[in-house]
């Protein structure tokens, strides 16, 4: 079956990754978290995608909500680029480039569950 849409549920994004926690830190402290990620946006893509495919174009929009379990202040633009090695993932599990990740949308919720997740919804 081929789809127009896909909902990916990730876990919540790992402090490591932030750009302003990593800043003087040797490349290499972080990079398992990034392989972490990178499986987990791929893995995730592929099981809720199942045996079906999704019908992309040149460009496919992007949204990104962010799901956190309190109300503490996060900088979006942050969280955002903290998630680019599950976007990776993801991108690879469909068989695109990143690149074509246009428009991306950004927002953010609070769980009510307070366990926080990252919700990307594709289409």
């Amino acid at each position: 079956m081929n789809l127009d849409r896909l909902t990916i549920t990730l876990p919540c994004v790992d402090p490591e990754l932030m750009p302003n926690r990593k800043n003087g830190k040797h490349w290499a402290s972080t990079q398992s978290a990034k392989v972490r990620a990178r499986q987990d946006g791929y893995m995730a893509t592929q099981s809720a995608l199942g045996r079906n495919k999704l019908l992309l174009s040149k460009t496919v929009p992007l949204k990104v909500t962010f799901v956190m379990p309190d109300n503490r202040h996060r900088d979006l633009d942050n969280m955002l680029a903290a998630s680019k090695a599950s976007l990776d993932g993801i991108a690879q599990a469909l068989g695109i480039d990143d690149k074509c990740f246009r428009p991306i949308t950004i927002d953010a919720a609070t769980d009510t569950k307070k366990q926080g997740f990252v919700l990307v919804e594709i289409g």
